[in-house]
């Protein structure tokens, strides 16, 4: 039979036992990044189309797939397609700045974006993420990179690779732009058609680009490294010594860039190498002008992203089937029945609740089936079975029920 109502193409269900799985992993990055001492945030599912057209770039992927709209009170709002500026904004809103000098924090949040659904990657997606705001210390950015690959081993995603890169500030930045441009403006005719557009706007993010007839001229590509400072070279080597002895491996990757205009300084990216293609696990790096633009102090600040979908997919993470402790059946004693199972709920134990009154050989089957440890029936008598040993008993209450299952 037809539903009469279809999901939203690029959105999907999240059922069971899938949903089990999910809060599994959830209960994970959630455990992990307390360990570290990082706290959740949560941010509102609308936001301002300003907040991500005016700090993420125009002319990026994420600023050209929004769903926004206009009100009936004339105020451009956006679904969040991305979660630091959110972050950021309510750093700033908050006083956190004032309040924690260094400010750790976490996020496992929907976001919403205007693409092409594929495995992996829908319209409706979710997030997981960290900020650390506050340090400019290359260990800072040690840390968070521990963090992502620790929530990685233990969602049991193995043979990664980590890439790591120093964009540099500023004026680093506009150098190599200058020099991009004159590179791929030679290759122009070239370049796909994206590309192109991206010479027109911002060379740098051509690195980004992952179309065939630009790998090769991008492999070719000018490299940053020749325009960071001494300090900038000094810090990167300095993260990379903390790598080394941390036992984290990596690769240099003069051509590694991300997405959104705000990052400078480091930048990395994991990907799961166990497919044909890399596929991009999680991603992030410093963006420490970013507070300030958005109207903060000026604030140093590092982070990544991973969505929840691509990690799940990669995990060795298995759906498993819900156990429950007890199924309860009955006919016409059913105040007895939800009595007995008000008692077992107070005394921490799952339950389900047969109301469909089926027959005992029925309930039966189908207790078997939801891996109950026992099955209760009750009718003039309470009958109780342990579906493991066949051990039967006649039970009064439940003191009676509580040394039947620990007998």
């Amino acid at each position: 039979m037809k539903s009469k109502f279809q999901k939203i193409k690029g959105t999907y269900d999240i059922l069971p036992p899938e949903s089990k799985k999910w809060n599994e992993a959830i209960s994970i990055l959630q455990s992990i990044s307390s360990q570290f001492g990082y706290e959740e945030i949560k941010t509102p599912i609308i936001e301002n189309i300003d907040l991500f057209k005016q700090n993420i770039g125009y002319e990026t992927d994420v600023s050209k797939e929004m769903f926004s709209w206009e009100d009936s009170s004339s105020n451009q709002l956006v679904l969040k397609p991305e979660m630091t500026a959110p972050v950021v904004r309510a750093y700033i809103e908050s006083g956190f700045f004032r309040s924690k000098p260094l400010c750790k924090l976490f996020y496992i949040d929907a976001l919403f974006r205007r693409e092409k659904p594929q495995k992996g990657r829908q319209r409706q997606f979710h997030q997981f993420g960290i900020e650390a705001l506050g340090s400019s210390e290359v260990e800072q950015d040690v840390e968070v990179i521990l963090l992502a690959t620790k929530v990685l081993c233990h969602l049991g995603i193995t043979n990664t690779t980590l890439q790591i890169n120093n964009i540099g500030n500023h004026e680093t930045r506009k150098k190599y732009e200058e020099k991009l441009n004159g590179y791929f403006s030679d290759y122009k005719s070239k370049l796909s058609k994206l590309s192109q557009n991206r010479l027109e706007n911002n060379s740098l993010r051509i690195l980004d680009s992952k179309e065939k007839e630009d790998l090769e001229i991008i492999k070719n590509a000018p490299l940053i490294n020749e325009f960071l400072t001494k300090d900038e070279l000094n810090n990167f080597k300095t993260l990379l010594s903390h790598l080394d002895a941390l036992e984290i491996s990596y690769k240099e990757s003069g051509h590694l860039v991300r997405g959104l205009d705000y990052y400078n300084g480091t930048t990395f990216e994991i990907s799961n190498m166990s497919s044909r293609s890399q596929n991009a696990l999680l991603g992030g790096g410093r963006y420490d002008y970013l507070v300030e633009s958005m109207g903060g102090p000026s604030t140093p600040a590092v982070g990544f992203a991973a969505g929840i979908e691509r990690l799940l997919i990669e995990s060795s993470m298995h759906d498993k089937n819900e156990e429950i402790d007890f199924f309860i059946g009955f006919d016409s004693h059913a105040e007895k029945a939800i009595r007995i199972a008000n008692q077992l709920i107070d005394e921490g134990y799952s339950i389900h609740i047969d109301t469909l009154k089926k027959s005992e050989k029925n309930q039966l089957k189908n207790a078997i089936k939801m891996n109950a440890s026992f099955y209760l029936r009750c009718n003039e008598l309470i009958e109780l079975k342990n579906l493991s040993s066949k051990e039967e008993c006649v039970i009064n209450n439940i003191t009676d029920l509580k040394k039947f299952i620990k007998s």
